[in-house]
């Protein structure tokens, strides 16, 4: 008798938990969560395959694929690293928040596209993350 009362219990634990994931919301509610201070970027390396140095473009873009939109980060502190190209930062979060966003970042030397790359970003409560595509390329 006492095993099965038991018994009864875990299943209905087991129960109540299942029901209740089945209804929870799946965004993600921010309101408490606790973030470091700090502001991260996702950015890319691109070097010379003969050398290894930093290859430097002219000018690059990053664009949302699914409606073309131009997201480009334009950023000075970025531009001190030669080869570092920025695809999203922390100011990208609520568009970036609980889905995957595919971008593409299209760079180029003398107006010729020379990279095309195409990665998979989103977002936690506090800061921005690589889902897929490789952070450093050869030319």
């Amino acid at each position: 008798m006492v095993i099965a009362q038991r018994y009864l219990i875990i299943c209905f634990i087991l129960f109540s938990v299942l029901v209740s994931d089945c209804n929870r919301d799946k965004k993600t509610n921010c309101d408490n969560s606790f973030c470091s201070q700090e502001f991260r970027y996702i950015t890319i390396l691109i070097r010379h395959s003969s050398d290894s140095s930093a290859f430097v473009l002219t000018d690059f873009k990053v664009l949302r694929v699914s409606d073309n939109k131009d997201i480009t980060i334009n950023n000075n502190i970025l531009n001190q690293n030669p080869g570092y190209y920025p695809l999203v930062s922390d100011d990208e979060i609520v568009m970036l928040r609980n889905t995957n966003v595919e971008i593409e970042f299209q760079g180029y030397v003398d107006n010729a596209l020379i990279i095309g790359k195409r990665f998979v970003v989103t977002a936690d409560c506090c800061h921005v993350i690589l889902v897929s595509g490789e952070s450093m390329f050869y030319i």
